[in-house]
């Protein structure tokens, strides 16, 4: 790893445009997700795979939130954030400044936003029902998002796995439902991997790509795969970037199930099922030891989705809003015009929010559910 102080001035220029953009904060916790904050510091367990985790168990990492430098007390090695990613990724100092730059959206020249790379990803704005392209069939559709995800998977994992896990999801539940991630300076890489395995104009008809021939997944590189009886059908992507509009990006077509449903293939008949907004919220319960299936917003429950259902006792457990309760309650006579019953909870929060607050969570959620189920199925 080469000193700074030896860079070339323009990459030294581009070392302090991002020390000067990037969010310290956010930028630590990213790998280093359980850390504890004390004022502007935080201080954690190191990390870095060269140290060998040599805190024996002990915050060993204590990272100053103001200035960005970080210090492993127990290998007596600190820097800045640069050189931390250098640790972290076992790379060179220009390649970290380089990595670093891509992620916070500078061209490496003058700090200035690249347009280039961001307006070519654009989604295509919305064509006229003629103009749109022959959507996929579901053999044609599964090929591509399994590819997708297969390329994905075989780039570094750790800043999704990061981000979910400060939401309390255990990265091996993440991995059964096929969560996925590509981190941004491989999103060039993935691109050409899938031009490589499929047309152009298939990727456009699967809605991952846009006319410019770019893979419109750059801001969105957290994936969600629906899998039908096995195959992947449909995905949904989020950005794990604050301040980034929409936080949503999805392929083209319709969803095709519940999301998590093909998880109740193998579940005994009474279990009792949540269903609950998002995938958030669907593997928060998932990690807690509770099955759930998930809606794509409040009111994204199709009927033909309930007979799979039928063998189980169904618990709503929808957002706290106005939304949540409309939905929930015309969900009751959804499944009773079906012969079905639907119990529903009520939290103080989102499922999420709920369990990363309240240090007895699942009990309180126990002890909802029996009456709920009590009210529905005594005949109240």
């Amino acid at each position: 790893m080469r000193p700074d102080g030896r860079a070339p001035e323009k990459l030294r220029e581009l070392r302090d445009e991002v020390k000067r953009r990037i969010d310290y904060r956010s930028f630590y916790l990213r790998y280093c997700p359980e850390a504890r904050a004390k004022g502007a510091r935080l201080q954690s367990l190191c990390p870095i795979p060269a140290h060998g985790h040599s805190g024996k168990g002990h915050p060993s990492l204590s990272i100053d939130l103001q200035q960005g430098l970080f210090n492993c007390f127990s290998r007596d090695e600190g820097g800045d954030a640069i050189t931390f990613y250098e640790l972290m990724h076992n790379v060179t100092f220009a390649r970290a400044v380089k990595e670093l730059a891509r992620e916070l959206g500078l061209d490496g020249r003058n700090g200035a936003p690249p347009t280039s790379l961001a307006s070519r990803a654009a989604p295509d704005p919305l064509e006229a029902e003629s103009e749109s392209p022959e959507p996929l069939d579901a053999g044609q559709t599964a090929a591509v998002c399994a590819s997708f995800l297969e390329i994905c998977r075989a780039e570094e994992q750790l800043e999704g796995v990061a981000y979910l896990a400060r939401r309390g999801i255990d990265a091996a539940v993440a991995r059964r439902a096929g969560v996925t991630y590509f981190p941004r300076r491989a999103y060039r890489r993935v691109m050409r991997r899938m031009l490589e395995g499929f047309p152009v104009e298939t990727l456009r008809r699967a809605g991952l790509f846009n006319r410019r021939e770019h893979l419109t997944f750059y801001h969105h590189r957290l994936l969600f795969p629906f899998y039908v009886e096995g195959r992947p059908l449909y995905l949904q992507a989020r950005t794990t970037a604050a301040g980034v509009e929409p936080r949503w990006h999805n392929m083209r077509g319709q969803v095709p199930a519940l999301y998590n449903a093909d998880s109740l293939r193998g579940l005994e008949g009474g279990s009792v099922v949540y269903l609950v907004e998002g995938f958030t919220d669907t593997l928060t319960l998932l990690s807690n030891g509770f099955a759930a299936v998930g809606l794509v917003g409040a009111g994204g429950l199709r009927g033909e989705w309930l007979p799979p259902l039928g063998r189980f006792r169904v618990v709503a457990a929808l957002d706290p809003d106005e939304a949540g309760r409309r939905a929930a309650a015309r969900y009751r006579e959804l499944f009773a015009a079906r012969g079905l019953r639907l119990a529903v909870v009520e939290l103080p929060s989102d499922v999420n929010d709920f369990f990363r607050q309240c240090p007895v969570a699942g009990l309180e959620l126990d002890l909802l559910t029996e009456m709920a189920l009590e009210a529905v199925e005594g005949g109240k």
